[in-house]
């Protein structure tokens, strides 16, 4: 199971790049923050309603990077010149 597991990483990791890594790791810190604050909620009030918060947070960085990458992209990166690959068996 460790080793499907660990396989399943690499293949995640393969397949992803960095910002997408990076927001896939915000909305798992929300998720499971907020699954944690319920069950500590069960016992104390108030360490539960601070890891709400920080749940929230990190649900509020990542729209942050969400808006900020879309409009990078759709202002910058679109307009930016495609690179050409060199061919070396190619004739001019």
């Amino acid at each position: 199971m460790i080793q499907s597991f660990k396989e399943m990483l690499v293949t995640w990791s393969a397949a992803h790049g960095e910002r997408s890594k990076l927001q896939h790791a915000y909305v798992v810190v929300s998720i499971v923050g907020i699954i944690l604050a319920g069950l500590v909620g069960l016992l104390n009030r108030d360490l539960s309603q601070v890891i709400v918060s920080i749940s929230l947070a990190s649900l509020a960085i990542w729209l942050a990077n969400v808006l900020v990458w879309a409009l990078l992209y759709s202002l910058v990166v679109i307009k930016l010149p495609k690179k050409q690959s060199v061919n070396k068996h190619s004739r001019p």
